[in-house]
């Protein structure tokens, strides 16, 4: 090959590290979009030998999201790798962006989990990055949500990368005009009743004064650092302070939970009550920093991430508010996640079974030395609709064999 025959090369910026670090196969998670379009190619480009799997959602929000698969097959057979077509089972309701991010991590993490892969590698840029941290800016954000986006990330057992977080949305379609590869554009990112859209424009006129993408990103990139640091504080004073019973409630010790400064009380608080609701993300500032005021005043419960905040004297309990839990149902040798709480296992010479919360009428009759309030969230195991297990809490049916469902923590 002579040099003028030689591939472009990759844009400055690119995390090739970041992706060589995975052991396995990689799913790349693409729109058909100029981001999502250019991280596929460029992968393929880079790692010729590495197995890749394109992963494309349907939302059905638009008339012309078929050809937005269409275009993605094509790329597919274009670069010689397998595409999986995704559909949203769901409807939309409340936000539809963030209807449809939760509907796309599921479809994502239930196709990586059935073909395998190591990681889902997603095509966020640098100048998202930006709009980002102007968004979480606006909202109040302390300093974990400011530190905006991270290259590597896990969520409900799915490794998520972002290799583009150094690549401006201009250097990515530079590149594929180099390379002669469509793309799609989505109309939906010029849709003004979006927040990121006015985001979006804002970003020049900042540039005009010095904060550009490149600025922003910058910034958030330093405070995750700085945010990283209070993380490691944070999980000591979840250690030191609190307790989580069988039930999978929390228990504070009040005296060793205010000693500690407020920021890294704050951070802790909110691992609790992320890991008590199982939400997705920890409570925004201005809730958190309500209920860590009641922590500290012995005021009233407040509910907030799905679980509540009870202060109780010298202590403060946090448990699974009992609304908005999903049972799921598992035939033998399945596995998944309950309530973003636990993963579970049902073993292959085990019966079809359902996992629910236990609930509040079959919770009074349990003998359980946990918080009695938590155990009525506590993940049951129910066959035709009977209670044949509760194992966080030691208890089963004997004609239910303690080895058939394994449950571990998601965090």
């Amino acid at each position: 090959m002579t040099p003028a025959e030689a591939a472009p090369a990759l844009p400055e910026g690119f995390d090739l590290a970041l992706l060589e670090a995975v052991a396995g196969p990689i799913g790349i998670a693409i729109s058909g979009g100029g981001d999502s379009t250019a991280l596929a190619v460029l992968a393929a480009e880079a790692l010729p030998r590495r197995r890749l799997v394109l992963l494309t959602v349907n939302h059905g929000l638009r008339a012309d999201a078929a050809d937005d698969v269409a275009a993605v097959e094509r790329l597919g057979r274009r670069l010689g790798l397998p595409v999986v077509a995704l559909a949203a089972r769901s409807r939309p309701s409340g936000s539809v962006q963030a209807w449809a991010r939760a509907e796309r991590h599921q479809l994502l993490a239930e196709a990586a989990q059935a073909r395998g892969l190591a990681a889902v590698a997603l095509g966020h840029t640098l100048d998202d990055q930006a709009e980002t941290f102007l968004l979480r800016l606006a909202r109040g954000s302390g300093v974990r949500g400011l530190s905006a986006m991270r290259p590597r990330a896990e969520r409900d057992g799915l490794v998520l990368l972002r290799p583009l977080l150094g690549v401006s949305r201009a250097a990515l379609r530079e590149a594929l005009r180099a390379r002669a590869v469509p793309w799609r554009e989505d109309p939906s990112n010029a849709d003004p009743r979006f927040d990121r859209t006015a985001m979006r424009a804002l970003l020049p006129r900042l540039a005009a004064v010095g904060l550009g993408a490149e600025r922003l990103a910058a910034t958030a990139h330093h405070l995750a650092r700085a945010s990283d640091a209070v993380d490691e504080a944070a999980t000591a004073l979840v250690a030191t302070a609190a307790r989580r019973d069988r039930a999978g409630a929390f228990t504070i010790v009040v005296a060793a939970f205010a000693a500690a400064p407020r920021e890294v009380r704050l951070r802790a608080l909110g691992e609790i009550v992320q890991r008590a609701g199982g939400g997705d993300h920890p409570p925004r500032f201005d809730a958190l920093a309500r209920a860590e005021a009641a922590v500290l005043s012995g005021g009233p419960a407040t509910t907030l991430g799905r679980a509540v905040v009870s202060p109780r004297r010298d202590v403060a309990h946090v448990w699974r508010e009992a609304r908005g839990i999903r049972p799921l149902h598992l035939s033998p040798g399945e596995a998944g996640v309950f309530d973003g709480r636990y993963r579970v296992a049902l073993a292959t010479d085990a019966p079809a079974v359902t996992v629910d919360a236990i609930g509040a009428a079959a919770a009074r009759s349990l003998p359980a030395a946990s918080f009695r309030e938590a155990v009525a969230t506590a993940p049951g195991i129910f066959r035709a609709g009977t209670l044949a297990a509760a194992p966080t809490l030691g208890m089963r049916a004997r004609d239910f064999a303690r080895g058939w469902v394994t449950l571990t923590h998601v965090r």
